[in-house]
């Protein structure tokens, strides 16, 4: 079945960020907490996990709580500056190439347009960057709406904001845990962006087409959204 068979329904998409609409660093912020701390990656997921990506939080505060978790109060500054580093990328996100036209030619044709993030709460923004400000209707952080992906109430929280149903709503991301798996789920389409053309069994199901650009994207939708979309507040 092709994209625009599948996707007829659609009225808005919601991308994930890091990965899909941005470039992620060689070792992403955890990982770097992890060798600071020299543990690893999986323990410092654990943690992040439970509550540095649910709410918001300045570096210098969550590098407190991470260095007084693991009893290595010494590593609060270079712990501190990981996380500066990671704000600070966060207010100028460098996009992919495909990234702007894609979503361009998306709203001119109606579809309201979302990101999704499980950044941790030190990373969010005081103010949303300018290139997310003109794309997207709308940036949903975890350490605003309490919930990381694939939880449900990720998705939920789009859903509510957006005034949508599951079948009127696809979301686009990297990971096939978090982001295919997850709003597959709930209901929603999805599609998986693949842009390292990963070789192995990893689709979860075959109604999930996968992506190597954001390019292919509007020559998978309709030419026009399934309906006229609604105008919704920023989340958060």
């Amino acid at each position: 079945m092709s994209g625009r068979a599948m996707w007829s329904g659609v009225r808005a998409v919601c991308f994930d960020m890091g990965g899909t609409l941005i470039r992620p660093e060689a070792v992403a912020t955890t990982g770097q907490v992890a060798e600071v701390l020299s543990i690893s990656l999986e323990e410092a997921r654990a943690f992040m996990g439970r509550g540095a990506k649910r709410r918001v939080i300045t570096p210098q505060c969550l590098a407190r709580e991470i260095a007084d978790a693991f009893g290595r109060p010494e590593l609060t500054g270079p712990l501190t500056d990981v996380l500066e580093r990671a704000r600070r990328r966060a207010e100028d996100p460098q996009l992919y190439p495909d990234v702007a036209d894609t979503l361009t030619a998306l709203r001119a044709r109606g579809f309201a347009l979302y990101a999704m993030t499980n950044a941790l709460g030190s990373s969010v923004p005081e103010q949303e960057p300018a290139a997310f400000r003109e794309l997207l209707d709308a940036v949903f952080y975890s350490a605003r709406t309490g919930a990381i992906k694939p939880e449900p109430a990720a998705f939920a929280a789009v859903e509510r904001v957006s005034g949508l149903r599951p079948e009127e709503l696809l979301h686009v991301g990297d990971s096939v845990n978090a982001d295919v798996r997850g709003a597959a789920a709930v209901g929603w389409h999805t599609a998986w962006v693949d842009r390292h053309h990963t070789t192995g069994p990893l689709m979860p199901a075959a109604s999930t087409l996968r992506l190597h650009t954001l390019n292919t994207l509007p020559l998978l939708l309709p030419a026009r959204a399934a309906a006229t979309t609604i105008t919704s507040e920023v989340a958060g």
